[in-house]
């Protein structure tokens, strides 16, 4: 298939945001509204069931974790073909290719395409912006001792909303190559005791949210239910905020 032009012959999928329209001509502040718009829309009903199995996995997850910990606590289990999961699932090396393919969207004209660059772009700030605080709110102890900033995985939640946003947009076909690459940057962060399993459950879960919100979002006409505005006051400035909730999106 190709990202750059629509396959000829099949119908193309809708996709209404007007950022997905090669013929619209995105702003900043269009960025930003849409940005609060997909923060927003993570409290909806539609979140229930992911966070539903995403917590009953975690619970399941307590029970072999100090075995697995157990286990990777030998040395250096996998060898060398554990050192590319903490490269691959590296924010600067997912930012720096949901940047890329957002640059290069700019010249498509595939609806598609321009949808899943700019959700992992606005995924790829989500992410970050949701297990940081995390971090530093738990302070939990890396297995291997080297810092407070075990739970959540940042790895894990940045590439499985990687692969969350590839399987909304492509399918099956994407969701496997996807999602078994993220399994194995999470688990080889287990491997290097940068985590306990259900740290990379947890950041998991927040990808898999994430990524299916922004996606959503993509097939939902309006650019954004957030909006912000600031205008001067007498001596000041007054500023004013919008979200509406509860937000849906079919």
């Amino acid at each position: 298939m190709s990202l750059l032009r629509p396959v000829s012959g099949q119908q193309a999928p809708t996709y209404p945001n007007p950022a997905a329209d090669p013929s619209h001509h995105l702003t900043g502040g269009e960025f930003v509204k849409d940005l609060g718009s997909d923060f927003a829309a993570l409290i909806s009903t539609k979140s229930i069931a992911p966070l539903v199995v995403g917590t009953a996995a975690y619970g399941i997850a307590t029970i072999p974790e100090q075995r697995i910990e157990s286990h990777f606590s030998r040395g250096d289990v996998w060898g060398v073909w554990g050192n590319p999961g903490s490269y691959i699932g590296h924010p600067i090396a997912l930012g720096g290719m949901s940047v890329t393919l957002f640059a290069i969207s700019r010249k498509s004209t595939n609806r598609k395409f321009r949808s899943l660059s700019y959700s992992l772009v606005q995924g790829m700030i989500m992410s970050p912006a949701l297990t940081q605080p995390l971090k530093f709110g738990f302070w939990r102890l890396r297995p291997n001792g080297s810092d407070h900033f075990a739970f959540p995985s940042g790895h894990a939640s940045d590439s499985f909303m990687f692969a969350t946003v590839f399987a909304q947009h492509y399918g099956w076909k994407a969701a496997i190559p996807g999602y078994a690459l993220a399994a194995y940057v999470a688990t080889s962060r287990l491997e290097e005791r940068k985590h306990h399993v259900t740290d990379v459950v947890a950041g998991a879960t927040i990808g898999y949210l994430v990524g299916r919100t922004v996606s959503r979002r993509m097939r939902v006409g309006k650019t954004s239910r957030f909006g912000w505005d600031i205008r001067p006051s007498g001596k000041g400035f007054v500023g004013t905020v919008r979200v509406e909730l509860p937000y849906t999106a079919n």
